[in-house]
C-alpha cells in the first residue's frame, strides 16, 4: 500500500495504491483525513458505520469519500482508522474510528470543499489498485 500527495493548481489531489480493493479504500479514506487534519493526534474513540452505493469501482469510490468528507462537514467527525467490513460492486461497508475535531488538540489542516471528478481514476494495473483524486479546496 502507498499514498503520496499530488499537486494540483488550486486543488489538492492524493494517489492511492493498494494490492486490494478493501486497502485502497480503507487508505483512500485514511488519506482524506489526513488531509484536512494530522490525524496521529486523532482517538479512535467513536465508530462510525458507512455505508454507500454506486455503479462501478470509480462511481463506489467517489461516493465512499463524499459520504466521509459529508461526516467530517456535518458533524465534524474526523478518522483515523477505516476498515473495510464488505465490499462488492455496487456497494462498500465500511467502519471509521475517530472522534470529533477538537480544535485545541488537533492540528488542522485545510478545508476540502468537496470530491471532484477532475482526472479522477480508479483502475487495476499488474495486480494492484489505483486510484487519482483531486479534492476541491
Amino acid at each position: 500500500m502507498a499514498t503520496r500527495e499530488i499537486e494540483h493548481t488550486a486543488d489538492i489531489g492524493i494517489e492511492v495504491e493498494a494490492s486490494d480493493l478493501p486497502t485502497l479504500f480503507s487508505s483512500g479514506g485514511e488519506a482524506l483525513y489526513g488531509l484536512l487534519v494530522d490525524i496521529n493526534g486523532v482517538r479512535p474513540k467513536e465508530e462510525v458505520v458507512v455505508s454507500v452505493t454506486g455503479e462501478g469501482w470509480e462511481e463506489l469510490f467517489h461516493a465512499w469519500l463524499r459520504e466521509l468528507l459529508a461526516q467530517f462537514n456535518l458533524s465534524g467527525f474526523v478518522g483515523r482508522q477505516c476498515e473495510i467490513k464488505n465490499i462488492r460492486e455496487g456497494r462498500v461497508e465500511g467502519l471509521v474510528r475517530g472522534e470529533r475535531l477538537d480544535l485545541k488538540r488537533h492540528c488542522f489542516y485545510t478545508e476540502i470543499k468537496g470530491v471532484t471528478y477532475h482526472d479522477f481514476r480508479v483502475w487495476k494495473e499488474n495486480d494492484h489498485w489505483w486510484a487519482r483524486v483531486i479534492f476541491d479546496v
